[in-house]
């Protein structure tokens, strides 16, 4: 065996040794680092003893080295207590009380005279200065010198960490800067374990928390048990927790850069002298963390000089390198101000991108500004985002912004999208301008939308098609998702369908056919009706590499389509149903009108009469005239019934055979009407009907008649001269059961001539020239003037032409003649 014993050993030395050698340069880093601090109190020292006492600063330091060594104080400690002198306290003691007797007879001997109110005031600030002012105004002196020659936050915090016995140090420090987005970066602490410190490396922008609070009040904060400290929990948890609680903001001029907390675990002494001095050291600490952060930006900001000698540019340069890593124009922008008003913005630093749209806009890429690229889109728009973006930090992303030519130093119109940021008290922005293909781009879109079709793409060497949002929203709804993959396709078309689909695909990718296929969809697209179309691309051998094609949802347009065709069966019923009513019209109405034996001439008149049904609307109305002869004479009827049709028709036949069942009974006109309205009435018929009833007796050439909603009859002499018979028109048949009518008797001449017609509701004429001759009834009255009454067919024109009788509506007439 082998005794790896003393290789282990050998081994281990140098790793002890390595630990000691790291240990001791530590160690001398940290005297090293001590002593320049002390080192600028001791020299601000050394000038109070040689202004005060007209030394030389060799004299003053031995001086405040035999100081030290008779009063065994350290010499940082005198130093800092002569320096604590020269605060602007105005009841700090003078420099005399400070030394001792030796310096005192050195003083006396001085040349200069004494001022004549020295030593009363000397006296005076003696009998008004107390120990405890005394030690912080040193204190406060030490840490200022040792604030300002902190080179790190942590060495910052270490130095607040670290104080005197003069008050009391502080458990735990913790000091942040103030991100862009409003939340505070921790930077350096004290007093607090590493897992702890990564836990607050970020604070969020939560009210609960006093340094928060501290930071967007810009109001220092001073907590206690007693003072509001149980307002704030998380700060009773480690490492945060103590007595008292100090949060503060650091502000620089007039920004807040970022904020301190510090905390002890016992109360501070009572009494505001303490405080006070504790608060004017963030004064200090704020100026040297600015001094800081600007240290930070000059290393990490690079400008280019000397380019001909070949200077290279720091290492640090990571802000400018990831602007020129932008795809985009990218450009760092400081705010310009003119009496305290926010005026444009200019270019700190741009890329090679963004240089270019200076150069096109004609501005100087070197003394670009915001205005001047963009004057109209900069003040309207842009200025104000980027002012808020200054104001309150949260980012601001502005979409579809247009830059008009006319106006905006671009060589054409341009669409912009800009995303600015808060960097330090700086906005950085980030902008694309859409090219053509991005127009069309988003018009394709728009279009595949509006029309429902979704596209893809298919690469056969690819394992998923590359869908476009519109498909992949087509199959997920709003849901988020990033492609349909091709197992999904297929389980979404309905299984009855799928072996249909899948021989049309086959043909696409084998043979190279194009694809159109429709298909009921299933999974995600169940009930949905699609139209795929795709076609193949082929290389130089004819092989398919790819598919290319769109998936259309057409379920509304088929379920258009469906109700359409339904409804054009239903018209087509309605059709053959209306042409039966109307053929059925036909023939009821031939069996109403009297036939030509039962009209020409009867006992004492001569009759003619006519019905003109409507050819152009296919339908039948429900008038009809009619004439019998009776025991004594002639029963003359013309009557028209509401509605068209068929059931028109049936109530008309009603009517006929009631008023001639009455008649028959020797029952007077108006007797007639009152009874059929009784009947008509009891019958509930949905129809009301116009009824002229009229009996003629030859013996005495009598001609009685009553009208229920009809026109009076128009009576013409052998002359051809027209009156209208006087007599009372009641209301239609079917409206008022009680309604009775009554007749009116004239008696004819030999000669005479009398028409009963329909279209009363025609009768007051429709134009401006039949209302100045007294409206169509007069045209009827006058017809004798122009036609000869002999001509049954030229009456019946001149009737539907006067009265304007619409191509629609039926006319029917009746011409009666006395020979």
């Amino acid at each position: 065996m082998v005794d790896r014993a003393p290789a282990e050993g050998s081994s281990a030395e140098p790793a002890e040794a390595l630990a000691a050698l790291v240990a001791k340069l530590r160690a001398e880093l940290t005297g090293v680092r001590t002593a320049m601090r002390n080192r600028a109190v001791i020299e601000q020292a050394k000038g109070v003893l040689v202004e005060r006492l007209g030394i030389t600063p060799d004299q003053g330091f031995d001086q405040l080295v035999r100081l030290s060594q008779r009063t065994n104080i350290k010499l940082i400690e005198v130093a800092a207590a002569i320096v604590g002198t020269t605060s602007p306290d105005p009841n700090a003691p003078d420099v005399v009380n400070l030394i001792d007797d030796e310096l005192r007879q050195h003083v006396a001997s001085v040349k200069k005279p004494p001022k004549p109110d020295l030593v009363p005031q000397t006296a005076r600030k003696r009998a008004s200065r107390t120990p405890e002012v005394e030690a912080l105004q040193s204190q406060h002196q030490l840490l200022t010198a040792r604030i300002a020659a902190a080179r790190s936050y942590d060495e910052l915090c270490d130095v607040l960490g670290t104080a005197p016995t003069a008050w009391p140090a502080p458990t735990t420090v913790l000091l942040t800067l103030l991100d862009p987005d409003g939340a505070q970066r921790g930077v350096g602490t004290y007093g607090v374990p590493g897992e702890v410190r990564s836990r607050w490396s970020r604070i969020p922008p939560d009210p609960g928390l006093p340094l928060v609070v501290a930071v967007q009040d810009a109001e220092t904060l001073w907590l206690t048990a007693r003072t509001g400290l149980d307002r704030f929990p998380v700060v009773g948890h480690p490492p945060f927790s103590g007595d008292t609680l100090l949060a503060s903001p650091l502000i620089s001029g007039e920004r807040v850069i970022g904020g301190i907390l510090m905390t002890w675990a016992e109360g501070l002494p009572a009494g505001e002298e303490l405080r006070r001095y504790v608060s004017a050291l963030l004064e200090p600490v704020a100026r040297q963390v600015d001094t800081l952060i600007g240290d930070e930006i000059a290393s990490a900001w690079f400008h280019v000089q000397g380019e001909e000698s070949g200077q290279a540019a720091p290492a640090q340069v990571w802000l400018p390198t990831v602007v020129d890593a932008l795809h985009n124009p990218g450009a760092l922008l400081s705010p310009v101000y003119e009496e305290g008003q926010l005026v444009d913005f200019r270019v700190e630093y741009g890329n090679a991108l963004a240089r270019q749209i200076f150069s096109a806009a004609r501005v100087d890429p070197d003394e670009a500004t915001l205005l001047a690229a963009y004057p109209a889109l900069g003040s309207a728009t842009l200025l104000p985002e980027f002012a808020r973006v200054l104001q309150d930090g949260r980012p601001r992303r502005l979409e579809g912004l247009r830059a008009d030519p006319r106006t905006d130093g671009v060589p054409g119109p341009q669409t912009l999208s800009v995303h600015a940021v808060r960097l330090w008290d700086r906005v950085f922005a980030v902008w694309r301008v859409a090219t053509e293909a991005d127009l069309q781009y988003d018009q394709l879109l728009q279009a595949e939308r509006i029309a429902g079709i979704g596209s893809f793409s298919w690469e056969l060497r690819d394992p998923e098609p590359r869908c476009s949002p519109e498909l992949i929203r087509l199959f997920h709804g709003g849901r988020d998702a990033a492609a349909v993959p091709v197992d999904e396709l297929a389980t979404s078309v309905h299984p009855d369908d799928l072996l249909g689909v899948q021989d049309a695909v086959r043909r696409t990718i084998v043979e190279g056919k194009q694809l159109l296929a429709e298909v009921r969809g299933a999974g995600r697209v169940n009930g949905r009706r699609l139209r795929i179309t795709a076609e193949p691309l082929l290389d130089d051998t004819g092989n398919v590499t790819a598919v290319r094609g769109t998936v259309q949802d057409v379920t509304e347009e088929r379920a258009i389509e469906a109700r359409l065709r339904r409804a054009e069966e239903a018209l087509a019923a309605q059709r053959h149903r209306l042409a039966d009513e109307r053929r059925a019209a036909e023939a009821l109405q031939k069996a109403l009108l009297p036939t030509d034996p039962e009209l020409g001439r009867m006992e004492g008149i001569e009759l003619c009469g006519r019905c003109r049904s409507p050819e152009r609307v296919g339908t039948v109305d429900g008038d009809w005239y009619d004439a019998a002869p009776i025991p004594g004479g002639t029963i003359l009827v013309l009557g028209d019934v509401d509605d068209r049709g068929l059931s028109s028709m049936t109530t008309a036949a009603r009517l006929r055979y009631a008023v001639r069942a009455y008649a028959s009974l020797d029952m007077a006109p108006g007797d007639i009407l009152t009874a059929v309205n009784a009947m008509l009435c009891a019958m509930e018929v949905e129809h009301t009907a116009c009824l002229v009833v009229a009996r003629y007796s030859p013996a005495t050439r009598e001609l009685r008649w009553a009208a229920a909603g009809q026109v009076a009859p128009v009576r013409y002499d052998a002359a051809g001269q027209g009156t209208v018979l006087s007599g009372p028109l009641g209301l239609p048949l079917g409206e008022v059961a009680e309604m009775r009518y009554t007749d009116t008797a004239v008696t004819l001449e030999p000669g005479d001539r009398v028409l009963f017609y329909t279209g009363g509701q025609y009768a007051g004429g429709r134009s401006r020239g039949d209302r100045r001759r007294g409206g169509g009834l007069d045209l009827v009255r006058r017809a004798g003037e122009t036609i000869d009454l002999t001509d049954f067919e030229a009456v019946v024109t001149h009737l539907v032409t006067s009265l304007n009788v619409p191509e629609d509506e039926d006319v029917c007439a009746m011409l009666i003649h006395v020979p």
